[in-house]
């Protein structure tokens, strides 16, 4: 088995607090660390070389496009489609693209180190047609449906998987623990769009500005286009693409979402910031 069709399930929703803070409506687009869910499980199959991928992503298709952008960016041929099924659904009504390469089935309601290669790795090692990923007793949410001539596959089996890393998104708590779990490198494979900052003062090629006279102490990482201003104090902050962070501010412990502003001399600290309103954790 060389090159299965992946199937990404993104019709997962998120809770009420999810939605009112950052106006999603589902899981696969939450920003861990600079990029969505969806992104980093794309990432993961680009780097598998993967050819042809199905995005079912129901009433969230549009906004799931536009996440996505053009499929020239992932170098496989990506479909995102309007459709409401469940994995024991795509596994019946998608069953013929397992022919040759088998049926790779994604579900996208959780955040997971990079795991697929060493899944498919030992599938090839049983004679079973159906298998579950699974790391210490935790369901991974990934299936391999192997080609077979049965009208449907009973016999399934799981395959354990060494060390892997996962979070669920259920509260705004498992949220702000991903993106620090993902800066420590605990999801082995996956990193982070925005960068840790080592140099101040001067303008790094992702075009943002620290300036001199603030303070950054430990994992303190800055996307593109930001601002930081005078005296102004980060321990242990993400700060997403485009943020504002003016002088004397203070911040620890916290995540600031893409386009927001933190006023001059503004304390946050074991908090979300989304559309400029800090929410506590």
């Amino acid at each position: 088995m060389s090159n299965p069709v992946a199937i990404i399930l993104t019709n997962h929703s998120v809770t009420q607090g999810f939605n009112t803070v950052f106006g999603v409506k589902e899981v696969a687009s939450l920003n861990i660390a600079g990029l969505t869910i969806i992104e980093h499980i794309l990432m993961e199959l680009q780097d598998l070389q993967i050819k042809q991928c199905f995005i079912l992503a129901n009433d969230g298709a549009e906004h799931m496009q536009s996440l996505v952008g053009n499929e020239k960016r992932w170098g496989m041929d990506i479909q995102v489609m309007k459709y409401s099924i469940n994995k024991e659904q795509v596994l019946r009504e998608f069953k013929p693209l397992a022919d040759p390469d088998g049926l790779l089935v994604i579900e996208a309601d959780k955040l997971r180190g990079h795991t697929l290669q060493q899944f498919l790795d030992k599938t090839k090692q049983t004679d079973f047609n159906l298998h579950n990923a699974v790391s210490n007793g935790i369901d991974l949410g990934i299936t391999l449906l192997k080609y077979c001539n049965a009208d449907f596959i009973i016999n399934s089996m799981p395959i354990e998987l060494d060390g892997v890393s996962v979070c669920a998104m259920n509260s705004l708590r498992d949220f702000h623990r991903a993106n620090f779990s993902l800066i420590e490198g605990k999801f082995q494979g996956l990193a982070p769009s925005v960068q840790k900052y080592k140099n101040t003062g001067r303008l790094q090629h992702w075009e943002s500005f620290v300036h001199r006279d603030c303070t950054l102490h430990s994992s303190v990482m800055i996307g593109g286009q930001c601002r930081v201003g005078k005296n102004a104090s980060l321990t242990s902050v993400v700060l997403n693409e485009g943020v504002f962070v003016e002088k004397n501010a203070i911040l620890k412990n916290a995540i600031v979402m893409p386009k927001s502003s933190i006023p001059t001399y503004q304390v946050i600290e074991n908090a979300i910031v989304s559309n400029n309103v800090a929410y506590q954790i």
